[in-house]
């Protein structure tokens, strides 16, 4: 594999922007229907322009269906910055109420950040032999001896196989639950209820508890929970507990949950020391020098550069502008092991680069890599997952057509997602905030149009025979 570190490959132009007719769209999208042109293509003679021309094409085509306000779509292949480019623009407005959006535009990357952040620092923490992936978490977590909990080993946290619902609402407990009438949540449409996932409505007219929420940053709330919101740390306490006191199901077949990544971010922060945060900054985010960050806006990063992920109508009232979109991560001041992390696609490739290199970078080897192996080609007994990512199925599932068996990486709620290929040595990454201005919208998910991106990158580079 001949690869160059990207911090250098960075400063290559990116390719030109297409300037061809907009077409007049189907009912559902076929990429064969869209218009070619290679005027402005640059790219090797090994590489199909036509191909190249069509990513354009289909991701300008999610543009005028109202797929995502804008997105980063970035590929890099054998060494090569292939893909660096933006399309739209961080809030759907256009002219000059648009702020465009360009390949260094900041997304919240949401679960993204299970396999950018979480997983890597499990590698690290595995591969010095701080945490053992057969052990219970009882072993690093004591108040999970007396539970059912405790028995749960990291290896099953990392494949969802731990037997933990998917999720728990710890939101709830922040609410003052005299404060309104009838029931919060509601799974049908009602008078002043507003539309929060998929059948579910919110009643947004209640109090939050003064004693965790605070409309100022003081010493007893300084975590961000909105942009005038803050949030005490002793609720991590309460959340703790609702955790310890959650159902553990004696079937240990694979049920995706965000609880098992907020454990591994516990078993982490127990076995290094620092914050999960600190911890992943300090040794593998500035090693590889990724601007890749947990609350941006303290920071350091401008407002303005950060692809809104919400207009959150029910439990914060504000959009969510580099605060992070996911409420269990929220709960936990913007730093959590399931979702917080924040980056545009050009700095997520270097993680990515860096797991494609087992660890790598340069002359320096950040994570040991028989760590790197050992985590990206383990696979589940169903071969849907690898030890913190996500793997292609036989039909359908999170990655295109041509993804090899080997490929392992990870989707986020907010439409972003990156995926490492070993066999093509291609790593490919689109980044989008396709739940703003609502989370109502799925037109990314139902159209495919992650996947189907993903395959025209593999047919650039001469991919014909699905796996």
């Amino acid at each position: 594999m001949r690869s160059r570190p990207l911090l250098a490959l960075l400063s290559l132009l990116p390719l030109s922007a297409l300037y061809g007719q907009t077409p007049q769209l189907p009912d559902s999208l076929q990429v064969d229907s869209l218009p070619v042109t290679t005027e402005h293509i640059l790219a090797p003679e090994s590489i199909s322009s036509k191909a190249l021309a069509r990513i354009d094409s289909l991701a300008e085509a999610g543009l005028r269906i109202g797929a995502y306000p804008g997105c980063q779509i970035f590929a890099f292949y054998q060494g090569e910055v292939l893909v660096n480019k933006a399309y739209g623009s961080l809030t759907g407005l256009k002219g000059r109420q648009g702020e465009p959006a360009t390949p260094q535009s900041i997304y919240d990357l949401a679960s993204v950040t299970k396999a950018a952040a979480t997983t890597p620092a499990l590698m690290l923490l595995v591969g010095e032999k701080k945490i053992n992936l057969n052990s219970p978490l009882l072993s690093y977590l004591p108040e999970t001896k007396e539970t059912l909990l405790g028995m749960v080993t990291i290896r099953q946290l990392l494949l969802h196989q731990s037997g933990l619902p998917a999720g728990i609402n710890f939101y709830t407990d922040l609410i003052d639950d005299t404060s309104y009438e009838g029931s919060l949540i509601r799974y049908k449409s009602f008078a002043g209820g507003v539309p929060l996932v998929g059948k579910a409505w919110g009643n947004p007219n209640f109090r939050f508890l003064d004693k965790y929420i605070s409309d100022k940053a003081t010493e007893e709330h300084p975590l961000r929970f909105g942009s005038k919101k803050y949030l005490s740390p002793s609720f991590k306490t309460r959340m703790m507990e609702r955790l310890l006191s959650a159902r553990v199901s004696s079937d240990k077949s694979y049920r995706y949950s965000d609880l098992n990544f907020i454990l591994l971010q516990q078993v982490i922060e127990r076995a290094s020391g620092e914050p999960l945060d600190e911890f992943v900054t300090k040794h593998i985010y500035r090693p590889i020098q990724a601007r890749l960050y947990f609350n941006p806006l303290e920071r350091g990063v401008k407002i303005q550069q950060i692809a809104p992920a919400q207009h959150d109508t029910f439990l914060r009232g504000e959009i969510l502008r580099g605060t992070v979109d996911d409420e269990a991560a929220a709960c936990l001041g913007g730093v959590s092991g399931n979702a917080g992390l924040f980056g545009a696609a050009e700095e997520l490739a270097k993680v990515c680069q860096l797991l494609l290199q087992h660890g790598a970078w340069g002359k320096k080897q950040v994570i040991p890599s028989s760590a790197v192996r050992l985590f990206t080609e383990t696979t589940s007994a169903s071969g849907i997952r690898a030890l913190g990512f996500d793997k292609p199925r036989s039909s359908g599932g999170p990655t295109g057509i041509y993804a090899s068996s080997a490929t392992y990486g990870h989707q986020g709620f907010t439409g972003t997602c990156f995926w490492v290929d070993p066999k093509y040595d291609l790593i490919f990454i689109f980044l989008s905030n396709r739940t703003y201005p609502t989370r109502q919208n799925t037109t990314l998910i139902r159209e495919r149009l992650r996947q189907r991106l993903q395959d025209l990158v593999y047919e650039a580079v001469g991919a014909t025979t699905p796996r």
